[in-house]
């Protein structure tokens, strides 16, 4: 049987401002929760136990109610962008649905944009392009340890070999 041997953050994990980035104390501090939880744990528990000032895990939240609020609903708001289904019709076609909005992540503006208006702009295509690549990426890396994926890893490759340079990085 396996074992933990340590913890370490997911690419890419973000975090409270000041939030220290021992991720073997936070790891080590949600095992032993896991445990006193009998092996079943759920945010709610993760979240009790943050309350607490001397909890490892107090950091990483955000406990002005005020901001807490403004973050939630943003959140909200994303979830509600990308939600949104447009339904695109051409003559002498069937209508085809579609995502409505794409996330654009320029910097120091990040937005969202109507789906074809980004695919139809060299730029903002390859930032989606790139980002559902790396998306994918970040998929096939969780679950790569999943034998019954291996044949949509290994169509994944030969896709990989057909796209232009810059989505894969």
């Amino acid at each position: 049987m396996m074992q933990i041997a340590g913890f370490e953050f997911s690419e890419g994990a973000r975090f409270q401002p000041g939030a220290p980035s021992d991720a073997n104390a936070v790891g080590a501090h949600i095992e032993l929760l896991r445990e006193r939880c009998k092996g079943e744990l759920t945010p709610q528990d993760i979240l009790d136990d943050a309350r607490h000032n001397n909890s490892p895990l107090h950091a990483y939240f955000e406990w002005s109610d005020t901001a807490a609020a403004e973050a939630y609903r943003l959140q909200q708001a994303r979830g509600l962008i990308r939600a949104v289904v447009a339904i695109y019709v051409q003559p002498d076609r069937p209508a085809q649905r579609m995502k409505a909005y794409v996330h654009i992540p320029e910097k120091g503006a990040p937005h969202y944009r109507e789906t074809g208006h980004a695919m139809s702009q060299a730029k903002t295509r390859q930032m989606v392009l790139t980002r559902a690549w790396n998306e994918l990426q970040a998929w096939r890396q969780r679950y790569k340890d999943l034998k019954e994926f291996s044949a949509l890893f290994e169509a994944a490759d030969e896709v990989a070999k057909r796209l232009p340079k810059g989505p894969k990085r």
